[in-house]
């Protein structure tokens, strides 16, 4: 299921500078298998059941990797990574620049279309096998590490006097 330790970068090894995915869903299946796969995979994990509380938890602190359900219910994936990548409203400053995978059941080349402009993602196509999500997953986070070596791990950002776990569910 995960890749020997071996395999993982070195930098993945030491305390706290496991990458952190947050994965963004509301359907709790989703949420649990990935979650729970992606922690075995050599991940810190949390979760988060709605746009809105995404873009307020991303206000508070950082992640390596976003994996949002293009599904979920209420604020859309499109408008989320809008938000995130600071183009709802002209001028707002970038939330995160971090890598966005998006689970996409649909093959409808228009709506992907849309969902790559707003910020260079990466697609999932269910039926997901955990083993290929991990391994697609630590290949985001490298590459984007490689372009940006001077910015810190998101556990490494963290206060530990604010009360935030490595392994929290949000």
């Amino acid at each position: 299921m995960s890749e020997p330790a071996s395999d993982r970068p070195a930098a993945w090894e030491r305390v706290n500078q496991r990458p952190h995915v947050v994965i963004l869903s509301d359907d709790p299946d989703l949420r649990d298998f990935l979650g729970q796969g992606l922690l075995l995979a050599g991940f810190w994990t949390s979760a988060i059941a709605s746009g809105i509380q995404a873009i307020e938890v991303f206000r508070m602190r950082r992640f390596d990797l976003i994996i949002i359900d293009a599904d979920i219910r209420g604020l859309s994936a499109l408008e989320i990574i809008r938000r995130l990548r600071g183009i709802a409203k002209w001028g707002s400053e970038p939330l995160t620049l971090i890598p966005i995978a998006i689970i996409d059941a649909d093959s409808d080349p228009a709506a992907r279309e849309k969902l790559s402009r707003a910020g260079d993602v990466e697609f999932l196509d269910p039926p997901l096998e955990l083993e290929d999500v991990a391994i697609r997953s630590m290949a985001l986070v490298a590459a984007w590490r490689a372009a940006n070596p001077g910015e810190p791990w998101a556990d490494a950002s963290v206060p530990q006097s604010r009360g935030l776990r490595d392994d929290s569910s949000i």
